[in-house]
């Protein structure tokens, strides 16, 4: 099965009562009712609802773990700590104890949920993609290459981070539709996203589109013959 580190990697400790409820009220996904052993991908955004961050959060009892990206991580703190307020959540920045990787290709079933197997904890996104954390002391094969890992990203249109989810971009652009709630009530960013769906406005969408076919401004995640693109969506 193929896998690969995931270098850009950080892992974050929340904990408290309101540790859900206050990250439920600040991303764009529904996390409020996430049970002990089930994960959730979720995005912060801006007041313009430009990306902050998309991270994974791994209900782990009496905390929650939560995955997120070593380059956005400073101004997803900035962003969040300063909301804390008098609620009952706490964060550390628990990333230099653990390594990270992702498998890919590997169908499973299990999705929304992380299983732990000889140390390692894999959490399934995606009926074939998974991440996986695992503390610093176990030993981890990673013996893919990451070319071969954003090749099958393009060709499954999988989104990554520092490609096509980058702080240039709000979710619906960067073919993270599915983490935007249909029915979440206020959150940062949230009136924006809601117009452009109610108004069917989003801008621009990802796409996989041969190298030919667009300009290479457009072009997010560069392939050999196919390509994944943010471009501007026709009649709107």
């Amino acid at each position: 099965m193929p896998r690969v580190a995931y270098a850009d990697a950080a892992l974050t400790v929340w904990q408290g009562t309101d540790a859900l409820q206050f990250i439920d009220g600040l991303s764009t996904n529904k996390v409020v009712d996430l049970a002990q052993g089930e994960i959730c991908r979720t995005v912060f955004t801006t007041s313009q609802a430009k990306i902050i961050d998309i991270v994974t959060v791994f209900h782990m009892g009496e905390f929650l773990a939560v995955l997120s990206h070593k380059s956005k991580l400073e101004n997803l703190l900035l962003h969040v700590t300063p909301r804390i307020l008098n609620q009952d959540v706490s964060i550390s920045d628990v990333t230099s104890r653990n390594v990270f990787g992702i498998e890919y290709g590997r169908q499973n079933e299990n999705i929304g949920i992380f299983q732990s197997i000889d140390g390692i904890t894999y959490g399934h996104i995606t009926s074939s993609l998974s991440f996986l954390v695992a503390s610093i002391n176990v030993k981890c094969d990673f013996d893919e290459v990451e070319k071969a890992f954003h090749q099958w990203r393009i060709e499954n249109l999988v989104p990554w981070n520092g490609y096509e989810l980058t702080e240039k971009n709000h979710p619906l652009a960067s073919g993270v539709n599915e983490l935007v709630h249909p029915q979440k009530g206020c959150y940062i960013g949230q009136e924006v996203l809601a117009r452009m769906i109610s108004r069917g406005r989003q801008g621009k969408m990802l796409v996989r589109i041969k190298n030919d076919d667009v300009e290479e401004k457009f072009i997010t995640t560069r392939g050999e013959t196919t390509s994944l693109a943010i471009v501007r969506v026709r009649n709107q």
